[in-house]
């Protein structure tokens, strides 16, 4: 798809315009625009990123959502709805990830995976004042940038662990060794978002317990489908709060939850260290603030949207995707290792990735997007990602997998030697459109010129 594939197609508003657009009219393009943007992952081609895929499950959701969708949850005199839909969402997620049974557990609904990841490691800045003001986390090498964006807004000193390269799981005497008197929590993914392979969370936690820190699982990926993977007897290993030592999980309802975009849930092993991020200002003349996160206005809309997701599927719901997902995933893996010019790394799980040796893996890449595949790129090594979701469950889509990986194989062998246009860019169609970012955003930015759309901050 075109950067901009509609450009001749709408007007373009460079300031607010004189007068209103009839509504009917606008209507009309955003459903041509969505239309033409629906059509990229329809076909299951896409990976991750649209997890449900299912237009009834949206249509249901955007009818829950237009109902609090004006909604101001801040005014809880006004919508006690709102108390009983972040409740709920949390005591679900906390009963699905080990939390129902320990007295002290709590959460909070945040605004996507970031927001989940960044609101622990304010609590864990916050809860340890009093001990260190040089506080620092230890996270793998292939944990979520998230980890390092919210400790460079807080003053948290990031100590990055390796990963084995075979395993893809974090290298536990490094860790070990890494740990001061400063650190205030250690990271693991479950699972992680290059590999789909989860670190080893219980022998984690046996560090935290013995140096009383905290332990984040980042389950923000995996937080919805692996409960379900293990329940079906998937090789996953132990990862949530009833394991011992994890004191934090982060798990995206926006995700394999099926919600809408833009939530999340952070959950704590103890209220306590959730309490220690709240803000409060009493002394302020329009009244006394508080507040549990870092967000102030938020909707009604999403709230009501993601518990409706959650009440509708139940476990049973979740349960039968996750085993479409789950046994999708598998053949498509065995479609991979038909090759012996690709390697699968680590131990995946929904999410698997590959790479190969006698060429560069992104030249299958290249080939796989001219037959409707956008796959996400990695490096260190050079490596190609499937996160698979509900649209790889449609019927035929392995078949076709299968038919155009060995096409793709047989190109990329072609072009050995030779360098790709493919590159990792994250969540940038497996890499953009050239093997360098700074020239993807040129393109990007040359192709918008021409459709006269030089519209300041249009890229970001």
């Amino acid at each position: 798809m075109a950067s901009y594939p509609y450009a001749n197609d709408v007007p373009i508003h460079r300031g607010l315009p004189e007068s209103g657009t009839p509504r009917g009219e606008l209507l009309a393009q955003l459903e041509m625009m969505a239309t033409t943007e629906d059509a990229a992952w329809e076909q299951g081609g896409c990976s991750g990123t649209m997890y449900c895929g299912d237009h009834d499950h949206y249509d249901f959701l955007n009818e829950a959502f237009a109902k609090f969708s004006h909604v101001n949850v801040l005014q809880r005199d006004m919508c006690p709805s709102a108390t009983k839909f972040e409740a709920e969402i949390i005591a679900m997620t906390l009963d699905l990830l080990g939390g129902s049974g320990i007295p002290t557990a709590g959460g909070l609904v945040t605004s996507g995976g970031t927001g989940s990841i960044t609101h622990a490691m304010l609590a864990y800045r916050e809860a340890n004042t009093e001990r260190t003001r040089r506080p620092n986390v230890i996270k793998p090498e292939t944990a979520h940038p998230a980890f390092s964006k919210a400790c460079h807004l807080f003053g948290i000193e990031v100590i990055e662990a390796p990963v084995d390269p075979v395993t893809t799981q974090v290298d536990l005497d490094f860790v070990a060794r890494a740990i001061t008197s400063d650190t205030v929590a250690l990271i693991g993914s479950a699972c992680n978002y290059g590999y789909g392979t989860v670190d080893p969370i219980t022998e984690l936690g046996q560090l935290a317990l013995q140096h009383e820190i905290g332990l984040h699982v980042d389950g923000c990926l995996g937080g919805f489908i692996l409960p379900f993977g293990r329940a079906r007897g998937e090789d996953i290993p132990a990862f949530d709060l009833s394991v011992p030592g994890v004191t934090t999980i982060s798990a995206d309802t926006h995700k394999y939850g099926y919600a809408l975009k833009g939530t999340s849930v952070l959950l704590f092993a103890d209220t306590q260290l959730r309490n220690s991020q709240y803000f409060f200002q009493t002394g302020w003349s329009g009244g006394k603030y508080c507040s549990p996160g870092m967000d102030g206005s938020r909707s009604g809309g999403l709230l009501a949207a993601t518990w409706a997701a959650m009440v509708s599927l139940g476990r049973s719901g979740y349960a039968a995707y996750a085993d479409r997902i789950f046994d999708t995933a598998a053949a498509m893996r065995a479609a991979v290792l038909e090759h012996g010019s690709l390697r699968l790394m680590g131990n995946p799980t929904f999410l698997f990735s590959f790479t190969a040796d006698a060429f560069d893996v992104y030249h299958v890449n290249d080939f796989l997007r001219t037959r409707g595949w956008r796959l996400n790129g990695q490096q260190y090594p050079n490596a190609l990602h499937m996160a698979v979701t509900r649209p790889q469950t449609q019927p035929g889509v392995v078949e076709r997998w299968r038919t155009d990986l060995a096409d793709a194989v047989a190109y990329a062998t072609s072009k050995a030697g030779e360098p790709a246009q493919s590159s990792a860019i994250y969540g940038g169609v497996a890499g953009g459109l050239t093997e360098d970012a700074a020239i993807f955003i040129e393109a990007v930015m040359a192709e918008m010129m021409d459709a006269h759309m030089a519209i300041p901050g249009a890229i970001a």
